[in-house]
Parts: structure tokens; C-alpha cells; sequence
């Protein structure tokens, strides 16, 4: 079974003859690393290396593709179109490109359904757009909307979000909140253990703060996925973590997605966060969350 959930993500396409360039200064990764069959996540910071979005990036024959939550495609467009005015590069967001999300409970199931093979690839475009693998069962679709049609004919599509965020925190991918943009470094949200940021390439915005996370050791936070069996938890910012018989500020929320298991949270706390940690939502002393692992380490 395949479910699908329209994604609230916008899509900035950069084109003109300076769009590489420009590009390849603005972003936390190497450009010359995509192709046809790859995309990448990347990171747009400002000068002091806060994250002002965390995004995925394809390369078209015309034009690069970033793909954001509505939040942070508006801060990054803002920011690209600020900065770009002596480039020859042109900006825009798609009114066109639709962003769909695709679960199940392996990537054959969303294979099959659409005709396509991954294979060695996280990339496929085929007859529909673009379908990026972002993990084991998660699918990400970019559909012009005049095929929208087509792949409803294939599966009913759910105008909201929820059981997609929630299936994105679980697999421990990161996605900034309008409150939270300007406030984390890439390596709070785990940017480099997903691939997101290329220590080799040459300068970029904020690359002096990112590299001296790396090379001093100067990071201390991490994100992390919780979960709450509580289905009433929404529009929490913050968490509290019990030490001993007391509790203590703990870190930021940067998303909640509540479904009928529980509600999945992400958070972003101290990088040696214990799983056997308990914490609460601050001011909520009835609710109880629990770490949930990670699919992967935390190392650069």
C-alpha cells in the first residue's frame, strides 16, 4: 500500500549563465556533484552560518531546482534574489511544480506503482517529473500540475501533510519552522550525517562557522526525533528533561506531526542526549515523550 500527502514545500528554480556559480557560493554543497541520477541535500546560511533553509537540490538541463517547506523557500528566494542582483541569474517560485510525498513500507511498493528503478540512483525522472529517494519507503514527487491527473488516477492523494512529516521525522530529516530559521547552524540539524554539507569545496555563506564546528569540535547540539503516545500536543515550541526529581530546559521544537498513532516531534537538544531521556512539553507536565533512534550516527 502506497499513501501519498501533498507536502507544504515550495520550489525556487535559479536559472540565467551565472546560476552555478552564483549558486555554488550561496550553499553548503558541491554542485559538481549533481547529475541526472543524483540530488543532494544542501543548506542556505546566512554570513554568521544560521541556517536560513534546509533544502534538496536537482539540476535540470535549464536550471537548478530547490526544493523547501513553504518557510524556508520564502526566506532563501528573499535572500538568492537579494544577493544575486549582480549575477546573471534569474529567480523564481514555481506556480507549477507540485511537491507530493509517497509511503510505504519499502521502496519496491513505490517503485512498481510508478514504473521506475532507483537502483544505484536517489534521483528518476520519468513521465510524471522527479522522484527523489529519501529513505527506506519515502518517496518525494515533483509533478508539473497538468499531470497531477495522471498519478491520481494511480492513488488518491491527502491534502494533508501529517502522516508525511511524521514518516520525515522518524527517518530523522530535517525541516526548519518558520520560528527556527536563523537559529541553528547545519550541524544542529544533522546536515552532515545525511550527506548535506561538503567540507572540500570552496567558499560559500557562513562557511568559516560551519568549518570550525567540524575542525574545533565547537557543535553541541544535535537533532532528534521523539515521540508521544499523547495526541494533544501542538504548537509546543519548547522541552523540558527530567534530571532526577526536577526538570530543566532542554531545547527548541522544530516540528509536530500529530497522527492517530501519537505525535511525532523533532527537536533539536544536546548531541549527547541519552534515549533512555525523558522529556516533556514546557509548561505541559501531563505530557511524556521518548528519544527514538536514529537511522544513523551523528559524525561528520
Amino acid at each position: 500500500m502506497v499513501l501519498a500527502n501533498r507536502i507544504a514545500e515550495k520550489v525556487i528554480e535559479i536559472s540565467g549563465q551565472d546560476r552555478k556559480s552564483y549558486l555554488h557560493g550561496q550553499v553548503t554543497q558541491d554542485l559538481n556533484s549533481l547529475n541526472d541520477s543524483t540530488f543532494l541535500w544542501s543548506g542556505h546560511c546566512n554570513a554568521k552560518g544560521k541556517l536560513w533553509s534546509v533544502h534538496k537540490l536537482i539540476a535540470t538541463p535549464e536550471s537548478f531546482l530547490l526544493l523547501a517547506s513553504e518557510s524556508e523557500a520564502n526566506q532563501s528566494f528573499a535572500e538568492l534574489k537579494k544577493y544575486g542582483v549582480f549575477s546573471k541569474a534569474e529567480f523564481e517560485l514555481s506556480e507549477s511544480l507540485n511537491t507530493i510525498g509517497l509511503i510505504a513500507e519499502n521502496t519496491h511498493d513505490i517503485e512498481s506503482l510508478l514504473s521506475i528503478s532507483f537502483a544505484e540512483a536517489n534521483l528518476v525522472k520519468f513521465e510524471l517529473g522527479y522522484a527523489l529517494h529519501l529513505a527506506n519507503g519515502l518517496v518525494e514527487l515533483v509533478v508539473e500540475t497538468d499531470k497531477l491527473a495522471t498519478l491520481e488516477s494511480k492513488l488518491t492523494i491527502e491534502d494533508h501533510e501529517n502522516d508525511w512529516l511524521a514518516a520525515t521525522i522518524k527517518a530523522g530529516l530535517p525541516r526548519l519552522s518558520s520560528d527556527t530559521l536563523d537559529e541553528f547552524v547545519p550541524q544542529m540539524v544533522n546536515l552532515q550525517a545525511i550527506g548535506g554539507i561538503s567540507f572540500n569545496k570552496g567558499c560559500y555563506t557562513g562557511q568559516e562557522t560551519v568549518a570550525r564546528m567540524k575542525y574545533l569540535g565547537k557543535n553541541k547540539r544535535a537533532m532528534y526525533s521523539l515521540f508521544a503516545k499523547e495526541q494533544t500536543i501542538e504548537n509546543a515550541s519548547e522541552l523540558e528533561i527530567q534530571l532526577g526529581e526536577n526538570w530543566r530546559r532542554a531545547g527548541k521544537i522544530t516540528n509536530i506531526a500529530v497522527t492517530a498513532e501519537g505525535t511525532y516531534v523533532q527537536a533539536v537538544l544536546p548531541n549527547d542526549t541519552s534515549e533512555q531521556a525523558q522529556f516533556r512539553i514546557k509548561d505541559n507536565e501531563e505530557s511524556h515523550l521518548c528519544v527514538t533512534p536514529l537511522p544513523y550516527t551523528l559524525e561528520d
